[in-house]
């Protein structure tokens, strides 16, 4: 795959993957891996990419790692990078990576309805009978895979495969960890309206032996997300629900797009609904998980002269937890960062016409209680920002801009 940003970045490039590009960087313990816009299917690479998906993904994956902190450690270091791939770089530590990519499955579908189908088991985890594909499992399972190598199908593979692999005291710990974030996820995922049907983590190793959570972590390109009354609607009728997830491009490309996934020809490339469709699903997967919505920067201004810019910024109340906050400060103190306490809030711009006035005010603070913020364990405040968008709009175009 042609690394797209290299030329930007001018940094070597480590490996090149179907989604990710990892690319060295001055520290020989970091790595900068960043997430492109390819999407694939059926272990090809499919034209032409999904605009922001990359972003999507990164940002998704680092507000997963935040809830998850109290749990396992992961690889995040800084989301400072290169301007060229802001939004879609991290920085990560280098770990070796356990060649076994770790499944869990809180309900039958998929390969694990294939492999039931025949066996009544899923990676030799035995299953009740009478179970159909999207059926809730009575607890949720360890279902791992052996890595392939780019281009080939991962294998399923039993747990007793795992242990002779690794040895049975770090094959218990990753089965372990597996279940205990899966379990995590779907409490939160439910609480939104969502299931978290199958999902697929990756973990490396430190030099001190540490797990680390590494790669995306429960991404529409990692998981299996049904929106929770449309799985219900669709098992009352004995079907699956739409995912929110890559399956939208997998059904084209079976159904509609006249291609032979046996033969040897490249899949066709994906019509602009399709693309369209499909990136509209990975920003509502977003939106529905994390309760902010997705918006993909805008560098054009023109058209917004004569308006005020309002921020709402949400923090947590002192007394609640704030993981997120916490796993910053951690990456810190490894940075040499000491003395440092972060707490992660989330910040909002609301562009009116004209003046901000009482009543206006009073509009925007009541949705701020409403929708902006969840009042039962977080504080907000509202001010008008430092520089119009109007202001704005005139220094750039003038080149210079005042910031306050």
């Amino acid at each position: 795959m042609e690394p797209e940003f290299a030329d930007q970045l001018g940094l070597p490039l480590v490996h090149g993957g179907k989604i990710r590009d990892l690319y060295a960087v001055d520290d020989p313990a970091q790595i900068l891996m960043v997430a492109t816009d390819r999407i694939s299917a059926f272990d090809h690479v499919l034209t032409p990419a999904v605009p922001g998906k990359g972003k999507i993904l990164t940002q998704l994956s680092n507000w997963w790692f935040g809830q998850l902190t109290d749990i396992v450690d992961n690889h995040v270091v800084s989301d400072q990078v290169p301007a060229a791939v802001a939004g879609r770089g991290v920085i990560c530590e280098r770990l070796q990576m356990i060649g076994v990519e770790c499944v869990a499955r809180g309900y039958l579908t998929g390969s694990g309805w294939v492999e039931y189908q025949q066996s009544r088991t899923v990676c030799g985890v035995p299953l009740p009978e009478g179970l159909s594909d999207g059926d809730r499992l009575p607890e949720p399972i360890f279902t791992p895979a052996a890595k392939a190598a780019f281009g080939d199908h991962d294998e399923n593979i039993d747990f007793a495969a795992v242990e002779r692999m690794l040895g049975a005291e770090q094959a218990a710990a990753i089965r372990e960890l597996t279940l205990q974030i899966y379990t995590r996820a779907a409490e939160i995922a439910e609480h939104r309206g969502l299931l978290l049907a199958d999902t697929k983590f990756e973990f490396g190793v430190r030099a001190d032996g540490t797990i680390v959570l590494a790669d995306e972590v429960l991404t529409p390109d990692s998981s299996r997300f049904w929106d929770a009354e449309e799985w219900r609607r669709a098992r009352a009728r004995g079907e699956v629900p739409e995912a929110f997830d890559k399956q939208y491009v997998r059904n084209w490309l079976l159904r509609d797009s006249g291609w032979d996934r046996a033969g040897d020809a490249a899949p066709p490339a994906l019509p602009a609904e399709v693309i369209e469709t499909t990136r509209r699903r990975y920003a509502d997967a977003y939106q529905r998980l994390t309760g902010e919505p997705w918006r993909e920067a805008d560098d054009s201004a023109t058209t917004l002269s004569g308006m005020t810019r309002v921020v709402v910024e949400v923090m947590p109340k002192p007394e609640i937890l704030d993981p997120q906050g916490k796993a910053v400060t951690g990456a810190l103190r490894r940075l040499g960062f000491e003395g440092l306490t972060v707490r992660q809030g989330k910040m909002f711009e609301i562009e009116i016409d004209g003046e901000l006035d009482d009543a206006r005010l009073a509009q925007i603070e009541d949705a701020a209680q409403k929708l902006l913020a969840n009042t039962v364990i977080e504080d907000f405040v509202v001010h008008v920002a430092e520089e119009s968008v109007a202001e704005e709009v005139a220094g750039t175009e003038s080149g210079t801009r005042t910031d306050g």
